[in-house]
Parts: C-alpha cells; structure tokens; sequence
C-alpha cells in the first residue's frame, strides 16, 4: 500500500545580498527527509548586487530533485517578497513556511514540523493558521563574541524574551511565533503580508490571522538556527527599527502590547519626576535598574558558562533599551524610518 500523500509545502525565502549564508539555508532545504515531490522552495530575490543570484544558480546546476523557482522582487523588502511568492503558488500547495536566508534548519525539520502541526490540529479538531518553532543560534559555527552576547541579550528577561527570542519548551498557543509554517488558506483570508510593514509584518499578519479565527501555536518539535548581530553598528540600528515600527504595530494591534517594553521609558519618566519634584530619593529608580542588570549579568554568565556575559550584558541592555525606546517615540512622530529592514 502506498504511504498517503503529505501536504505540500512551500519554503519561501526573501533574499537580497545574501551570498555569505545563503548556500548554508538552500542546502539545509534541498537536503530534508520531506518527500521531495511534496516540497517546493521560493527563493525571492530583491536585486542582489553581490553574488547571492550566482551562488544559487550554481547550486541548481548540479541537479536537485525539488521544485525550485526564482522569482524577483523589484521592492525589495520582505512582505513584498512572500506575498509575490503567495501569488504564484499552485493550487495544491497546502502550507507555507517562512524561511529566513541568515538561517538553516536540520535535515528532519519539515518532517517533524508538518507532523506536530498535524497532531496539533487533529488534537483541536480543525486547522490553524499556523505553528512556529524555537529558534537557537548556529550551532556549529564560531559565533565570535559579540554575537554571544547579542544571543543572551535578546533572551534573557530584560530583553526580548519573547517572539523569536523566546526560550520555551513543548507547544502552546501563542500570538507572534515565530518562522511559522502557515496554512496557505489562511494567509489567502487576511490577503498575505501588508506591505506598509518592512519591519514587525510577521507580528502584523499574526494579529490578524488571530482576529480571522485562525489559531497559532509554538513548538520545540525542530529549531530554526540562524545567525544573530555581529556588529554594534548593526545591533543598534535593529532595536531602534523594532521599536519604531512595534508602535506602528500597536496602533492597529493594540493586543500586542506588552507593557515590559514600556518599562525603560516609564523608569525614565520616573527618575525625572524625582529629580524634578526635589526629593533626595531620585537615585532609587536608576540604582534599581543598575541592580537588575548586575543579576542578569550573573544569571547569563552562569547559564551560558560565559564570564564575558558579566561584560557584555550590562554593555548591550542599556543599548537595546534605549535604542527600542527612542524607535517608539520615532514611532508616534514620524510616518517613516530610513532605517531599513534590506
């Protein structure tokens, strides 16, 4: 008897200047254990100037045994790149995974995703929109360590802690997963991506899909690995982009907010008021944020077994702190940001 046919999915990934990982991800998708025949990859290009385009080609040219296109994206940016790829998928396309070129997966990720996600919906008694999984950085390549520290910065408590920075174990529901493997059907429902999002549209299309009645969860079942911020330069620009366009998002999505964002500029807005109103107690609030940072410190660097954490940590909160806060006040000022997502 002939195994039933598996859903067929669509590994979707937006490129523009990849050429130093997009070998890694391409050949991490061409490799899975997932029949080959029920697997088909977008690669989405937005005008690469480096040699992403001829890395690929060269890759295909060896022969592979999935359907592989590539499509252009004269926009660039990402929403703009998975919605060209929503538009040309054939009918029978089942599910849509979200695929980061910075990243790569292992060989059994698609065979074990697609089966927790259909165990997932057989245990409810009907179909969700989507279920996300953990993400965890590249494991087996030198990180260097700023990009340790960059790591423990977005996960632990004072950070991020959430979305695709989340530290979880098992599958639960939950509003912003991330690198989802959606429901096609779904991403039809609420008309794909909106592309008024080049930051934040994941978050953007979660909400939505939510207020549409399609459920989204989260799963261990396989990580996604991807390489994090090397650079300060880079690591600054992206939490004021985050914050600047977490504010566009709120003002659609007022579900989304997290009053743990807020509390750096809340405890701003506090030392001021002290330090204004004459009090001799105007050192509380900072003195508390100094403490609090000190035991992030200790709680990462015996975590991760890093003493550079007790460094790095304390160096890179106060940055992302104030960086996200001034991109959430950007946010109400300003319709734009020439910080880009490309």
């Amino acid at each position: 008897m002939e195994a039933p046919a598996r859903p067929v999915v669509v590994s979707v990934i937006p490129t523009f200047n990849e050429e130093k990982w997009i070998s890694r991800c391409l050949d991490s998708l061409l490799e899975q254990t997932y029949p080959k025949v029920s697997h088909r990859i977008h690669i989405i290009d937005g005008g690469s100037t480096d040699s992403t385009l001829d890395v690929i080609r060269q890759r295909l040219e060896k022969g592979v045994e999935n359907e592989v296109s590539i499509l252009e994206n004269p926009h660039r940016f990402v929403p703009q790149a998975r919605n060209i790829s929503l538009e040309s998928m054939k009918d029978d396309v089942e599910l849509v995974f979200e695929v980061n070129a910075h990243g790569w997966v292992p060989e059994d990720h698609l065979e074990k995703r697609v089966a927790d996600m259909l165990d997932i919906e057989v245990g409810l008694g009907k179909k969700v929109g989507g279920v996300g999984c953990k993400v965890l950085p590249s494991e087996d390549e030198e990180q260097g360590i700023f990009a340790t520290w960059v790591e423990s910065t977005l996960s632990c408590p004072l950070g991020s802690g959430g979305g695709q920075f989340a530290r979880f174990r098992g599958r639960h529901p939950h509003k912003v997963p991330a690198f989802v493997i959606h429901r096609r059907e779904a991403l039809l429902d609420v008309d794909g991506w909106d592309e008024n999002y080049p930051t934040n549209q994941d978050s953007d299309i979660s909400m939505r899909l939510i207020k549409n009645g399609w459920g989204l969860w989260r799963s261990d079942a396989s990580p996604f690995h991807m390489v994090k911020r090397r650079s300060l330069p880079d690591f600054v620009r992206m939490c004021r982009r985050y914050g600047f366009w977490r504010t566009k998002t709120l003002k659609r999505h007022s579900g989304r907010f997290n009053l743990r964002e807020f509390l750096p500029l809340l405890g701003l807005v506090l030392t001021m008021g002290l330090l204004f109103s004459g009090t001799e107690w105007w050192y509380v609030p900072p003195l508390a944020y100094a403490c609090a940072l000190a035991v992030s410190a200790v709680f990462e660097s015996i975590r991760e077994g890093r003493l550079s954490l007790l460094i790095g940590i304390p160096l890179l909160l106060p940055i992302l702190h104030t960086m996200f806060t001034i991109g959430l006040l950007e946010g109400l000022l300003r319709s734009g940001l020439s910080i880009k997502d490309r």
